[in-house]
């Protein structure tokens, strides 16, 4: 798992609206269980993106419903049902692999 220090900074949630705004705000929130996530929205080839926390260092995640749901999964996985974050890749990948 990466260092919450080592991570770059997102967009501020302030920025945006509804779900996308409560999406960077979970980045915020849980940045290290969402920087050890892969994204399904296939970003890693179009954008170099190396997981999902790279899709809020910008505004990628503002345009990509993908995006936004992963990152609003993940915060309720661990907030609700208090999984960790190799539980809530286990679950993303079962999820949005197909």
């Amino acid at each position: 798992a990466p260092s919450k220090s080592s991570l770059a900074p997102t967009l501020e949630p302030e920025k945006f609206t509804g779900p996308t705004r409560e999406a960077y705000r979970a980045v915020r929130e849980i940045p290290v269980t969402i920087a050890q996530l892969p994204c399904y929205c296939h970003c890693d080839q179009g954008y170099g993106h190396k997981s999902l926390y790279s899709c809020f260092e910008d505004d990628h995640a503002a345009h990509c419903a993908v995006c936004v749901n992963e990152a609003l999964l993940a915060l309720k996985l661990e907030k609700e049902q208090k999984l960790t974050p190799a539980q809530i890749r286990e679950t993303i990948v079962a999820q949005y692999s197909h």
